[in-house]
C-alpha cells in the first residue's frame, strides 16, 4: 500500500467513486457545497451577489501555493443566465481584489477557456490580466453544457493586483484570420506585438459543428504554445477584432510561477 501526491485530473475523477462509497451517497455533489463551506471558514473568500433580496450571482477562492509563491486561487465566479451582464460578474471580482489586498496578496490566479471570447475579454481586456501559460485539457472530460465534447484547454490568468502595468498596444500583427467558424493562421509570430483572432460565438460554432470546433480548439492550442514559448506574454484583448494581443519580451516583475 502507497499514498501519494494526485494532481492529474483523470485520478482525480475516479475519486468521485471513493466519495460516494465513504460517505455513503448517490452522487459526489453532494459534498460540494461542505466544500465551500470549509473554503470559507479556512480563509478562503466566498462571496455572494444580490439583486435586491435575489441571489444571482457567487465567487470563491483559497490560498494557492506553487513554487515557493503564495497567491490567491479563484476557482470560480458565475452569475446566473438572465443576469450575465449585469456587471455582477465584475463587482465579486473587485469585491476579491479588495480582500486580497487586505490579506497582503500580490496576486490572484485563476484558469479560463480561450475560444469563449466573452472570458477573454473580461478577463485579459476588462480585469487586465496577464497570462504566459497554456494548460491541454487541464479538467480532463467535463460533461456540463458548455465543455462537453471539448478538450478542457485552459489559460492561466496571473491578476498582479499591487502593479499597474501598461498593457497598451499599436498595430499588431495578427497572425491568423477568421470569416464565421473558419479560422486560418496566415502568419508566423513576428515582431514585438501581435495578435490571436478568435471566434466571436464559439459555443454557437460547437452546437453547430462538434467535430470542427474540437479542430479548431487544437489548432489554437498548437499556436498558443508556439507563441509562449517565442517569448510573447499575453497582455490584452481586442474586442473590435476579437483578438487576444501579446507583446514580446513583456517585463513582469513577478516570475512565472506556473511554468
Amino acid at each position: 500500500m502507497e499514498v501519494r501526491r494526485v494532481e492529474n485530473s483523470s485520478e482525480i475523477e475516479n475519486f468521485m467513486e471513493i466519495i460516494k462509497s465513504a460517505w455513503h451517497s448517490d452522487s459526489a455533489l453532494s459534498g460540494f457545497k461542505d466544500t465551500i463551506h470549509s473554503m470559507a471558514y479556512h480563509g478562503g473568500f466566498v462571496l455572494g451577489a444580490w439583486d435586491e433580496d435575489k441571489l444571482i450571482g457567487m465567487s470563491f477562492s483559497y490560498p494557492g501555493y506553487k513554487n515557493n509563491y503564495t497567491y490567491l486561487y479563484s476557482h470560480m465566479t458565475g452569475v446566473i443566465d438572465q443576469k450575465k451582464y449585469s456587471g455582477a460578474g465584475y463587482l465579486m471580482k473587485m469585491k476579491q481584489k479588495e480582500l486580497a489586498l487586505d490579506y497582503g496578496y500580490r496576486m490572484i490566479a485563476w484558469t479560463f477557456d480561450p475560444v469563449m471570447s466573452l472570458n477573454g475579454y473580461f478577463n485579459i481586456g476588462k480585469l487586465g490580466a496577464v497570462s504566459r501559460n497554456y494548460l491541454d485539457n487541464f479538467y480532463g472530460v467535463m460533461n456540463d453544457g458548455i465543455n462537453k465534447g471539448l478538450p478542457t484547454d485552459r489559460l492561466v490568468a496571473e491578476w498582479h493586483i499591487r502593479e499597474n502595468y501598461n498593457v497598451e498596444f499599436n498595430n499588431p500583427l495578427f497572425i491568423n484570420q477568421v470569416d464565421g467558424y473558419n479560422m486560418e493562421f496566415t502568419e508566423k509570430p513576428a515582431g514585438d506585438v501581435i495578435g490571436i483572432k478568435i471566434i466571436r460565438d464559439f459555443y454557437e460554432f460547437k452546437k453547430n459543428d462538434l467535430n470542427k470546433a474540437v479542430q479548431t480548439k487544437l489548432m489554437l492550442r498548437s499556436k498558443f504554445h508556439e507563441v509562449f514559448s517565442a517569448g510573447y506574454v499575453l497582455i490584452n484583448f481586442d474586442k473590435v477584432n476579437n483578438a487576444y494581443i501579446f507583446s514580446k519580451n513583456y517585463k513582469l516583475e513577478e516570475k512565472n510561477i506556473f511554468n
